[in-house]
């Protein structure tokens, strides 16, 4: 079965990826995957 989650990630898009989620920006899909990644419990 493949990896859904590369085995890296290139820093400034998570850096951009933080900063869009903190404005609400990030579609859900990707609003998840930053919160899996960085292993963000939901509040």
């Amino acid at each position: 079965m493949p990896k859904r989650f590369p085995e890296w990630v290139n820093t400034e898009v998570v850096i951009k990826a933080i900063k869009m989620k903190e404005e609400g920006m990030l579609s859900k899909q990707l609003n998840i995957w930053i919160e899996n990644l960085l292993e963000i419990e939901k509040k």
